[in-house]
């Protein structure tokens, strides 16, 4: 089946996260997740971020594609909300995987760079090169991990990934680690509790504690159960 259209948001329903639905997604508090505090720089720990994230979730898509889908919003139907002239009143997150996850659209900021301190040589980095994604396995007792694949999870688990800002994200780009270990157990998404939350570096004091944009939990998704999207701009 092909979707045309589609309602953004509309694709995997939504559930309470004390009800302990499959397939499904439910809001998670932002200050769960650890982030760079005020003292990185001086203690290199972390600490659990604010309460409150720059974006709230209001829905999930999953779709289906042969190939890569860059700036997927325009294949969507996005509600009407007013604007803002700082920031998009939307933002949407694509993440695209070896079957593909949730999708995007928004730029947050420009493409600028800053100078990058502490290395022989100044050098500079795309803001956008500094966003990462917060993800962990909330369930990592489930998913029936075997002795390598469990040791592999307890250390990289609610570790960042690599990717790039716009925000689509390609973790087909991600560092060698991460992309393995999320192979070891993509086939069993369909049992996993996924949280996943995004936030930008902070690489000096000043733009610290690091702030969580947006966060969400994936309930055991089973990709087998969502459809292809018609790729077809009006």
């Amino acid at each position: 089946m092909h979707l045309k259209r589609p309602i953004a948001g509309s694709q995997v329903p939504f559930c309470p996260i004390e009800k302990k639905m499959v397939d499904c997604w439910s809001i998670i508090d932002p200050n769960s997740f650890r982030v760079r505090g005020k003292t990185y720089f001086r203690e290199k720990k972390k600490e659990f971020a604010p309460s409150h994230a720059a974006y709230n979730p209001f829905g999930v898509d999953v779709f289906l594609s042969e190939h890569k889908i860059n700036h997927v919003a325009q294949y969507v139907k996005l509600p009407v909300t007013t604007t803002s002239p700082k920031l998009p009143s939307i933002l949407v997150v694509n993440v695209q995987n070896f079957r593909s996850i949730f999708k995007k659209a928004f730029g947050l900021i420009d493409d600028e760079v800053e100078k990058v301190q502490g290395f022989p040589m100044d050098t500079t980095a795309p803001f956008r090169e500094r966003l990462k994604i917060l993800g962990r396995v909330a369930n990592v007792d489930d998913p029936q991990l075997s002795g390598p694949e469990k040791k592999l999870m307890q250390a990289y688990n609610e570790k960042p990934g690599e990717n790039y800002f716009e925000i689509d994200i390609d973790m087909h780009r991600f560092g060698y680690i991460s992309r393995k270990g999320f192979e070891t157990f993509i086939d069993r998404v369909k049992i996993c509790v996924l949280d996943v939350g995004l936030t930008i570096q902070g690489n000096k004091p000043e733009e610290l504690p690091e702030q969580i944009l947006c966060c969400v939990r994936l309930n055991g998704i089973d990709f087998m159960n969502y459809h292809q999207l018609t790729q077809e701009v009006h």
